[in-house]
């Protein structure tokens, strides 16, 4: 249950308190808390695209579908679903990064650089 609090504030998944994004696109390359470097190795974050493509897929589909049953013409169809799509940008990139991030720390533990001190 924290895991998911920690993934629904966009916190840290070593830790679970530290912020991860300092900007709307802008991350922290490690922990302001515990340390952790977030990016593991070159292209870390190609996984959470494939997140972000489906989690994208899967909110703009209904919109598309429902414009469709709605007998919307193009112009209006293109429009509401590029705005829908530019606006849902931010939270879709951000929570793709932040659930890799965690699945890849269930997946794959590693301990903090606080933790790595004590042993």
């Amino acid at each position: 249950m924290k895991r998911l609090w920690a993934l629904i504030r966009q916190r840290c998944p070593v830790c679970l308190q530290g912020q991860v994004f300092l900007s709307l696109f802008g991350m922290h390359t490690h922990c302001p808390v515990c340390g952790v470097k977030y990016e593991r190795e070159t292209g870390y974050f190609l996984n959470s695209m494939f997140i972000g493509y489906t989690a994208g897929f899967l909110v703009l589909t209904p919109t598309a579908v429902l414009l469709y049953f709605l007998d919307v013409s193009i112009p209006v169809f293109s429009i509401v679903i590029i705005l829908e799509a530019l606006i849902l940008t931010p939270l879709i990139f951000r929570y793709a990064r932040i659930i890799w991030m965690h699945a890849d720390q269930m997946l794959d533990p590693r301990r903090s650089e606080k933790q790595k001190g004590i042993s």
